[in-house]
């Protein structure tokens, strides 16, 4: 219960301190932002702010990959979804972490559709 509560007092945060005006965005909240922005916020939010991001890239990775496999079995697409828990969650985080800081100008997303890419598929 308690890491619920913090997991929306973080979100409560984010959305707090986020900039609000009228831009596209490919993906919303932490794994949308710059790796640069998702740095500092892990930094300024210490083990938060690193669960936080974990939430986030699970969320990420979760939709993403719910949506290949909705497409490809509706025949929309080829692409099959992938098997997104072969590590561990605390694993991405750290791999997220260190690509980001070896590219900060990058977006998050695109860190984990790299990654995401590096999967082996699923079978169903």
């Amino acid at each position: 219960m308690v890491k619920i509560l913090k997991i929306i007092f973080i979100f409560f945060f984010i959305t707090l301190f986020s900039k609000v005006y009228a831009k596209d965005l490919a993906t919303w909240g932490i794994t949308g932002s710059k790796c640069s922005a998702a740095m500092s916020f892990v930094q300024r939010f210490g083990s938060n702010g690193k669960l936080a991001l974990s939430s986030g890239i699970q969320g990420f990775l979760t939709g993403y990959n719910s949506a290949v496999m909705l497409n490809n079995l509706q025949g929309k697409s080829r692409e099959k979804a992938r098997v997104i828990n072969r590590s561990s969650l605390d694993s991405i985080t750290s791999y997220v972490i260190s690509k980001c800081r070896q590219s900060p100008t990058e977006t998050v997303y695109i860190v984990l559709l790299k990654y995401y890419k590096t999967l082996p598929y699923a079978k169903y």
